[in-house]
């Protein structure tokens, strides 16, 4: 049987922007490895591959990887090992069941089905990802003085 759940990409012209919820804070502990080093991690989402040195970051019931790079451009430290997220995002509930490939740099890292009420989000790295409403809740605000991505 041939799967009919259709690959989108980020739709800019449907999103806005939100800005981290400040009292959002995560667990995020760096792994070091080679550069040119392949990781593969299993998570709630799927398989994740990573490229060269990566956090891995606890939140809720759940972990996941986050390219060293880009997690660091994207949030600040608060503590040993903590983190709270600093830039904004582009996002939008993605309104039909629909497959996401998500990459770090050009490099294909996963791809998950959003479900209807699912939030499509594009991180400032250009990164996109898929969250659940109550993950999506839990980490963002909707920024009122901001204009759409």
């Amino acid at each position: 049987m041939v799967d009919e759940t259709p690959v989108r990409a980020f739709d800019a012209t449907r999103a806005q922007v939100f800005r981290p919820n400040s009292a959002h804070a995560k667990t995020a502990i760096l792994v070091a490895v080679a550069d040119d080093a392949i990781t593969e991690l299993a998570t709630a989402f799927g398989t994740q591959r990573l490229r060269g040195p990566f956090y891995v970051v606890a939140e809720g019931d759940g972990s996941y990887g986050a390219a060293q790079l880009e997690f660091e451009r994207s949030h600040r430290p608060i503590g040993p090992n903590r983190w709270a997220k600093s830039a904004p995002v582009a996002a939008y509930q993605a309104g039909e069941r629909c497959t996401v490939e998500t990459f770090i740099g050009p490099h294909l890292e996963s791809t998950v089905t959003a479900a209807p009420d699912d939030w499509i989000v594009r991180q400032a790295s250009g990164e996109v990802q898929v969250l659940d409403e109550q993950q999506f809740a839990a980490r963002y605000v909707l920024d009122d003085e901001a204009m759409p991505a």
